[in-house]
């Protein structure tokens, strides 16, 4: 009888710490890393901030073709859902004057993350760029992929809502 309480304990133990884990991480499922910047518009960013309504962090850099390429998407995105959505953008490294060059040439209009020492990149455990990452109202990642998804209208309107 012993026995039954001792093992009964390290159940109910081990489910009471698994029940309170918050698993935060950049991958779907897990709801976003906590990560602190500077928004290259002045002012603070904080991915604490990003719940209450969908959230769309899109990574990119001057120097990536792709990100170029994409940009008008994400720009269609912006115009699309306005204030419904948060739209971020994280630069992948670069000082701020080159970035506000490319934001400029690239028609970047949303608020833009500076990532200078690579923190933010790594909490996200980026390994390419673009990086797009799609969380629900509550912080909770549901798309990672590089690039825009073709579904992101689909994906966006399921969680708008």
């Amino acid at each position: 009888m012993e026995r039954v309480k001792y093992w009964y304990s390290i159940v109910v133990l081990l489910v009471a710490v698994a029940c309170s884990h918050d698993p935060r991480g950049p991958y779907e499922g897990q709801r976003l890393p906590a990560v602190t910047g500077t928004l290259m518009q002045g002012g603070d960013f904080s991915s604490e901030a990003l719940t209450g309504k969908p959230s769309m962090l899109v990574f990119w850099a001057s120097w990536c073709g792709p990100c170029r390429q994409e940009a008008p998407q994400v720009a269609k995105v912006s115009q699309e859902y306005g204030t419904t959505i948060e739209l971020i953008g994280v630069n992948a490294g670069e000082p701020v004057t080159v970035a506000q060059r490319a934001a400029s040439s690239m028609n970047i209009s949303w608020p833009v993350v500076m990532d200078p020492e690579g923190s933010i990149q790594s909490a996200f455990k980026v390994t390419g760029i673009p990086l797009v990452l799609i969380a629900d109202k509550d912080g909770v990642v549901r798309h990672r992929n590089n690039g825009v998804p073709s579904n992101v209208h689909r994906l966006l309107d399921g969680l708008v809502q």
